[in-house]
């Protein structure tokens, strides 16, 4: 992935994230669900982008409201899948995969101490 490709969509998704947060007064939930319905064809087309997209919005909420991420196991999951696939690390540069990794450990670490579904 371009460096500018990777941290463009990054940055796309987070700052859709906290101004649907800050513009709109929704809860963090609400604005993950709003991102991923925004950035729909990134998230479920897998690959590196879902992989960025899902990574960033579950972080956001990982960090915000971990037990928030109770209401996003599906997404959770799919993040987990695809940060098993070499394809998705592939063409990353190490600073990208470093951040990506940082990202997805923080995810499933949050999500590991929620009361099974």
């Amino acid at each position: 992935m371009k460096p500018e490709s990777y941290y463009e969509l990054r940055n796309a998704v987070a700052e859709t994230f906290y101004e649907v947060l800050l513009s709109e007064g929704y809860t963090i939930g609400q604005a993950a669900s709003r991102c991923l319905v925004e950035f729909r064809s990134e998230a479920q087309g897998g690959g590196r982008a879902g992989l960025v997209v899902l990574s960033v919005l579950l972080a956001r909420v990982a960090r915000h409201e971990p037990a928030t991420l109770a209401r996003f196991q599906p997404e959770v999951r799919a993040l987990a899948a695809l940060a098993k696939q070499s394809a998705c690390w592939r063409s990353l540069a190490s600073g990208e995969k470093e951040r990506l990794k940082e990202d997805v450990r923080f995810v499933a670490e949050k999500a590991a101490v929620l009361p099974p579904s």
